[in-house]
């Protein structure tokens, strides 16, 4: 009996033995499926358009190159989910914001050139100092919808605060959490016969024109075009930023990613009936839940511009963020070590 315990034992050591190889070469063939991958997180909403053909590719794919995983989160984290990713779509003061703070980032491109616009119900309103006296519902309290709109409000002379009820002399800002915010505001004074004004971003906006018979007062895009007496229209929305570590070790890589992003454009206006679809997949929450078509999907502006191209329309950006909210971008404007270039 001894000795069969001692072939049985020897028979279990060699069993374990063959398992625990099996499985040291499951984990290290896991591992190297993985191993190279890269990820890129990106906030819900109108940001996220910015990455529509990327995420077409990965789902009919598994990957585009070494990104393995475009991963889109609420809107509310992406300050705190972009520090983990290689790549990251953010909102354009974040960008600064990062860098400042001593995050060794780069700022890849901008992919979303403005998608804010003025809405009205039962409004009059045909200058910007018609809205003296008046109350503004308005998204993104603290980020560049807010920045935009109180530095074209500025520039006018008119004064603003923070508020809920109109004042005299005034435009008063009601900040709500998000585009519903506004629309419910809209579509309560449709039915109540009184005046609203909101700010809003596409494709929000498009939805409001049918839901609360709403009418564009103001294309934000254009008042900054004319504000900064830029050649182009809109202005920094969202940018691509990444780890600095990637865009040395793999500027290839980098290159192929700003090449396919580019497309993305286009992409999503030619096929519009498949954009909601392609995020609902990637997140069944998301906010862009319903079909969108391509007239609202070409108001969202997402076109992609390079660093390079885009630094100096950033950086006037950035210096109307400065006067009004400094710490919003780190306290100063970033030195030139923020923006990647292939040339480099």
């Amino acid at each position: 009996m001894k000795k069969l315990s001692k072939i049985s034992a020897s028979l279990l050591c060699v069993a374990l033995i063959v398992t625990l190889t099996a499985a040291f070469v499951a984990c290290k063939d896991a591992d190297e499926t993985t191993e190279g991958k890269y990820t890129m997180v990106v906030p819900d909403g109108a940001p996220a358009l910015a990455t529509v053909n990327l995420l077409d590719e990965i789902q009919k794919n598994g990957s585009f190159g070494d990104l393995g995983e475009v991963e889109i989160v609420a809107s509310n984290t992406i300050s705190t989910r972009a520090l983990g990713a290689d790549f990251a779509v953010v909102p354009a003061n974040l960008a600064a914001n990062l860098y400042n703070k001593g995050q060794s980032v780069k700022l890849l491109a901008t992919v979303t050139q403005g998608n804010l616009y003025v809405l009205g119900v039962n409004s009059a309103v045909e200058t910007l100092s018609d809205l003296i006296g008046k109350r503004v519902f308005s998204i993104g309290q603290g980020s560049v919808p807010d920045f935009i709109f109180q530095t074209l409000l500025a520039n006018e002379g008119i004064v603003y605060e923070q508020g809920d009820k109109a004042q005299a002399g005034k435009v008063t800002i009601t900040y709500v959490a998000d585009g519903s915010g506004v629309m419910s505001q809209l579509v309560q004074a449709k039915s109540s016969g009184e005046e609203a004004i909101g700010v809003i971003a596409e494709p929000a906006a498009s939805n409001a024109f049918s839901k609360a018979g709403a009418v564009e007062l103001f294309d934000l895009q254009q008042l900054w075009k004319e504000y900064t007496g830029s050649e182009t229209t809109g202005y920094p929305q969202a940018v691509l930023i990444a780890k600095t570590s990637v865009c040395e070790e793999d500027p290839d890589f980098v290159a192929a990613l700003l090449q396919k992003m580019s497309e993305n454009g286009a992409f999503i206006i030619e096929n519009s009936d498949k954009v909601s679809g392609i995020l609902v997949k990637a997140y069944p929450q998301t906010s862009l839940n319903t079909a969108l078509s391509s007239t609202t999907l070409a108001r969202c502006n997402c076109n992609l511009v390079q660093a390079d191209a885009a630094k100096d329309d950033y950086q006037e950006m950035l210096r109307a963020i400065l006067a009004i909210n400094p710490a919003a971008i780190g306290g100063k404007l970033p030195d030139d070590g923020l923006y990647y270039s292939s040339n480099k």
